[in-house]
């Protein structure tokens, strides 16, 4: 019920804008909010984590409110330039959707040797960060055991090197982009004065 509440949600508030995925708004919504973290949590509880990662920056959100859900500890996997005191593991990603290579950086003394590991983000594309992200968690001597998104559009050889992936929903199941659509709701857009708060539009990593 977690999950099939969780995924309606998501189709309810999930929107194209400007050609660009937005999963804010989903989360605006306390009811959305709760049912997305609850079916996400429902998710990844057989896996019995020790410990749930999240990347930069909505794995950091959604990643903190699942642990608090399943009552286990979390810890973020940061970007090069983030203030971020401790010992670290670095590992430059290789290209996403963006062209860009991100390095990411963990706490090596948050992930003791032998510990189980869930990463828990928004959308996986082309699996490059959670590639990374299962580098430096392999550095600190623990492992990842899973990889659970509420958008899982990953169809690249990446997913060979990865953990088992769980879903929401597949981006097949996502409504298609209509530009038309999208600029009759951009126009609409342009007479919200600033500050109003109207949802920011924004691509998944």
């Amino acid at each position: 019920m977690n999950i099939e509440t969780a995924r309606l949600q998501v189709l309810k508030h999930f929107q194209w804008i400007d050609g660009h995925a937005d999963t804010w708004t989903m989360l605006r919504h306390p009811d959305s909010l709760n049912a997305i973290v609850r079916g996400l949590a429902a998710l990844v509880r057989g896996d019995r984590p020790d410990v749930i990662v999240g990347i930069e920056t909505r794995g950091l959100a959604l990643g903190l409110a699942v642990a608090h859900e399943l009552s286990i500890g979390f810890t973020p996997i940061r970007k090069s330039g983030s203030l971020f005191p401790g010992p670290l593991v670095e590992q430059r990603a290789n290209a996403g959707y963006r062209g860009e290579r991100p390095t990411l950086i963990l706490r090596r003394d948050h992930l003791p040797s032998g510990e189980r590991v869930a990463l828990v983000d928004d959308w996986i594309e082309t699996g490059s960060q959670a590639v990374a992200a299962s580098e430096l968690i392999t550095a600190c001597g623990a492992s990842l055991v899973s990889i659970t998104v509420i958008v899982d559009q990953e169809v690249t050889s990446a997913r060979n090197r990865l953990p088992p992936i769980r879903s929401l929903l597949t981006a097949d199941d996502l409504p298609p982009y209509q530009p038309d659509l999208a600029e009759s709701h951009s126009e609409q857009n342009e007479s919200v004065q600033p500050g109003s708060g109207q949802p920011a539009s924004d691509r998944p990593e």
